[in-house]
């Protein structure tokens, strides 16, 4: 897999659900951060250490999205899978915990 492509296909998904994505120096404090979601002036940013790796920066925006509703929006088959969603089976009323609850669950016990 690209990490590249990944990376720059995530951002797009961010900046779709306007998030903004945006790469610091978060050293010299006293808490050692290396990023996470946020909520800044009321909008949500995801901010990120800018030497952290790829892979790190990868996890990171695939754990902070997963925390908002992807239904609605188009996502690559490959990032849906890494982000472990099946949204086919899922009801928009429902919330995320909801669904992975129900994706769980046997066929039968949906019904």
């Amino acid at each position: 897999m690209d990490e590249n492509r990944l990376l720059r296909d995530l951002e797009a998904i961010a900046e779709t659900l306007s998030i903004t994505v945006q790469y610091d120096d978060l050293t010299g404090g006293e808490f050692k951060v290396k990023g996470g979601l946020c909520k800044l002036k009321g909008k949500n940013v995801i901010i990120m250490d800018r030497r952290m790796s790829q892979r790190e920066r990868i996890d990171l925006l695939v754990r902070a999205l997963t925390q908002f509703d992807l239904s609605s929006i188009f996502i690559k088959p490959y990032i849906r899978l890494l982000m472990g969603d099946d949204s086919r089976e899922r009801d928009p009323g429902k919330t995320e915990a909801e669904a992975k609850t129900e994706s769980r669950s046997s066929p039968a016990q949906r019904r």
